[in-house]
């Protein structure tokens, strides 16, 4: 399910990164068309005002889109943080900071009871000094 989810976002990146680059381009291209209108003749210029709103609309169109889906990508990271801690608290999961605390309880007892069979081995080379008497 997560290989799943981490494909959508992933898709979703790869959009909102094409269209950011497509919104460039348009945007290139209508300075460009303002360029040329600026050069050229007088009489071209109600056709270059046309091609350059059709490139302005396009480029609000893109943003706008682009807009929507970072929201979207927002939206569903979310919805999918809280459907995974549901998940989780559903099956008792451990989260990591458990896990991290759970690992060094259990070094430091790993260590007493390391201690504590030192500890015994020496009493019991002691006892058989004593006995040895």
């Amino acid at each position: 399910m997560t290989d799943f989810i981490d494909k959508a976002i992933l898709i979703g990146i790869g959009l909102e990164k094409k269209i950011r680059e497509l919104a460039h381009e348009l945007e290139e291209k209508g300075k460009e068309k303002e360029a040329e209108a600026e050069g050229q003749q007088q009489e071209l210029q109600p056709k270059q005002r046309l091609e350059n709103r059709i490139v302005e609309d396009g480029i609000k169109a893109v943003r706008e889109l682009v807009a929507l889906l970072a929201e979207g990508k927002k939206k569903v990271a979310g919805e999918v943080s809280e459907v995974a801690e549901t998940i989780t608290d559903r099956l008792d999961i451990a989260t990591k900071s458990e896990l991290s605390t759970l690992k060094e309880m259990i070094r430091v007892a790993r260590e007493k009871v390391d201690r504590l069979e030192k500890r015994i081995q020496e009493l019991e080379e002691e006892r058989r000094e004593m006995m040895e008497r």
